[in-house]
């Protein structure tokens, strides 16, 4: 069973031995660093207030999170290599040259920081109060990129950074990277391109553009400023042989989740001397891995192993909750009894959590070792079968459901946080299927929407979760609480990054014939429908929803409509410009008044029309020219009219004509303008 098979089957306990074939060993991510004293474990607000917030502001490059990425930023040299010239620049020389031009390419190695070093010559070149703006590749997986629909806004400097991989890009990329940029150039605007040079020769190259060569910085001095960033002195350990071996084999993002390690051990053991410091940096950075193999290899009890992988999932939660706990674990993995085993004969409490270096700090327990609860997580996702896995996330998943107290969001929030992390460590997605388990929970269906859009916009595993919403919005055995649940993704901050791909999912999902899906789905598009930029793009897919037979996703589509109708921005009076959308719109109109059933969607939105010519002069000068090309829209015309001029009567009749002057003029004139058009005109 695929893992898109399973995520449909909301309360399905079985899962095939295939969704873990096999272990997949993870890359880390740096731990978190907020302020104050940090420990180990995840912390509550850590999908929300860190991942998902963090993608924005870097995605957005919003101001402060430009400024502080120039504050931390290290020393970067920038090589000018032409046919003509070598120069090699410091930033503040390659930025007035960046300013100078329509477009420049930055090169440089993968995993380098160079974006980065991209950002900083944005912000050094660009005029005080300009624009920026991250240009993110909206594409199915599979499809190469070819720069097509590129934003384009007068006075806006644009960044766009293409994938590593080879194959993601077309051949004639640069061709057409060239020719944006002059259009840009037409509107006061730039673009920054930064790509590794093998990936600016699989895209064709421009001889004609600047490029800045930009090597690698020096990854002591990263870590350096970062700690300084965050008001920490770490010169004494950034000094030490040990460290500074580590740093020789790592890369920037190796060194940034260094840093992240470094702050937390200096803030949680200010009393350590430096040997102890650099031994707890170099456990953390190193997952613990060696610490853990050795642990499990010794021969311990079931007890102490169960309460380990207890306290590694509820970290900071009570000591008794986690012992607690250990008992429904053991049962679920077959290492314990059915009847619970807490008599004197068992070990106690402050035995096990001296054996696992835990403690209590200010009512929950937490590792002594740093970053501890996510290394355990992570070593026993690389170390464990497919089963445990299963039996694993299984138990962890139903704990929130056991409550209904406040514990449960706070619980939730834990479990969640740390599958997350382990998603993000491994680069594995298999374990978001077991969030399907809290779907059809309205108080836990949030954290879901949380942990898939974190890691959808997550650059480690972004794409593949992307992919993964795709094959679940398509599955015909999706519950309708799932269905749902990715209506809510699709229409968050999932849609204002990579709109293209949200609407797709939206519109796989506009199939179903369900009234909850259909609720769902005018809400996600509604919810859209409030970012100006976005509208044009959902009128031309929701006009295509339309085309079809009636019920299903034609059914959804009128409901949208109807929904958009009520807001500010009438759809039609919007796209009125757009030939293309409006000829879309009065297709789909005229199917409409086609349909021998009268439906609340006819209705309703064919008396917005008449509601939105209220509006001003031009908009009813509008809305009469849109309802006459619906009348001469290939055949049928003279019964739209009938249908048409019914609708008007009813939405204002004639004995309320004195109370309602408005609406009467707005009536006499739509009549009068259709039976002046000839049915037999057939229109655009």
């Amino acid at each position: 069973m695929s893992p898109e098979e399973t995520v449909a089957l909301a309360e399905d306990d079985r899962l095939e031995e295939d969704l873990y074939a096999e272990a997949v060993s993870g890359i880390n991510v740096g731990q978190v660093v907020t302020g104050g004293t940090v420990y180990g474990g995840v912390h509550q607000t850590f999908v929300e207030n860190k991942l998902i917030n963090e993608a924005i502001r870097r995605h957005y490059l919003l101001r402060a999170y430009v400024e502080q990425v120039v504050q931390s930023l290290a020393t970067r040299s920038y090589r000018l290599a032409s046919q003509d010239q070598d120069l090699a620049l410091d930033r503040a020389a390659a930025a007035r040259l960046v300013g100078d031009q329509p477009w420049v390419v930055v090169l440089g190695p993968a995993n380098s920081g160079l974006r980065t070093a991209a950002v900083a010559l944005l912000y050094e070149s660009s005029q005080a109060g300009r624009r920026l703006e991250e240009i993110l590749i909206d594409e199915e997986r599979g499809r190469l990129f070819a720069a097509a629909e590129l934003p384009a806004e007068r006075g806006v400097t644009y960044l766009l950074c293409l994938p590593d991989q080879r194959e993601r890009v077309s051949p004639d990329l640069g061709r057409r990277l060239q020719a944006h940029a002059a259009h840009l150039a037409t509107l006061d605007a730039s673009l920054v391109v930064a790509a590794t040079p093998a990936v600016w020769a699989a895209a064709g190259g421009v001889g004609t553009v600047s490029i800045f060569q930009v090597p690698p910085p020096d990854l002591a001095e990263v870590v350096r400023r970062e700690c300084a960033v965050h008001v920490v002195d770490a010169s004494s350990i950034i000094a030490n042989p040990t460290i500074g071996d580590l740093l020789t084999r790592a890369t920037v993002m190796d060194a940034m989740r260094l840093t992240g390690i470094i702050v937390t051990a200096l803030r949680n053991h200010p009393e350590h001397d430096l040997t102890k410091l650099v031994e707890e940096v170099c456990g953390a950075y190193g997952d613990w891995d060696d610490v853990l193999a050795n642990w499990f290899s010794v021969a311990r009890s079931v007890r102490h192993r169960l309460f380990l992988v207890a306290a590694a999932l509820l970290e900071g939660e009570p000591p008794a909750e986690v012992l607690d706990a250990v008992n429904s674990l053991g049962q679920t993995l077959g290492d314990l009894p059915s009847a619970r085993s807490d008599g004197l004969a068992e070990i106690g409490l402050r035995a096990l959590m001296s054996e696992i270096k835990a403690e209590v700090m200010d009512g929950g327990l937490r590792f002594e070792r740093a970053n501890y609860s996510t290394a355990v997580l992570t070593f026993l996702h690389g170390d464990r079968s497919a089963w445990f896995h299963k039996k694993l996330w299984e138990w962890a998943m139903d704990l929130p459901l056991r409550r209904n107290d406040h514990r449960q969001t706070r619980l939730a929030e834990r479990i969640v946080g740390n599958l997350v992390a382990i998603v993000l460590r491994s680069r594995d997605t298999r374990p978001l299927v077991w969030l399907n388990r809290w779907t059809g929970r309205p108080n836990l269906r949030p954290h879901v929407v949380q942990a898939l859009t974190a890691t959808a916009v997550s650059d480690e595993v972004g794409a593949d979760v992307r992919s993964l919403l795709y094959r679940w919005s398509r599955l015909e055995r999706a519950s309708d609480q799932s269905l749902c649940t990715i209506a809510e993704v699709c229409s968050g901050e999932l849609a204002r990054l990579y709109p293209r791909v949200s609407l797709t999912r939206l519109s796989h999902i506009a199939h179903r014939d369900s009234p909850v899906v259909r609720d769902a789905i005018v809400a996600a598009v509604s919810r859209l429908w409030e970012i100006p930029r976005l509208r044009p793009r959902i009128v031309e897919v929701v006009t295509n929803w339309s085309e079809g037979e009636p019920g299903g996703r034609t059914k959804t589509a009128w409901a949208v409509f109807a929904a958009l109708a009520r807001s500010e921005a009438h759809p039609v009076l919007l796209t009125w410009h757009d030939e293309s959308s409006r000829i879309g719109l009065v297709g789909a109109v005229a199917r409409l008044f086609d349909q021998t059933e009268v439906d609340e969607a006819r209705r309703e939105f064919g008396e917005s029309l008449l509601d939105a010519a209220l509006l001003s002069e031009a908009s009813r000068i509008r809305i009469v020219e849109f309802l006459g090309d619906v009348v001469r829209r290939g055949d049928g015309g003279t019964r739209r009219l009938v249908r048409l001029s019914k609708l008007t009567f009813a939405w204002q009749p004639v004995d309320r004509d004195v109370t309602s002057p408005d609406r009467r003029d707005v009536r006499d004139h739509v009549v009068e303008s259709l039976h002046q058009v000839d049915p037999l005109t057939l229109g655009a």
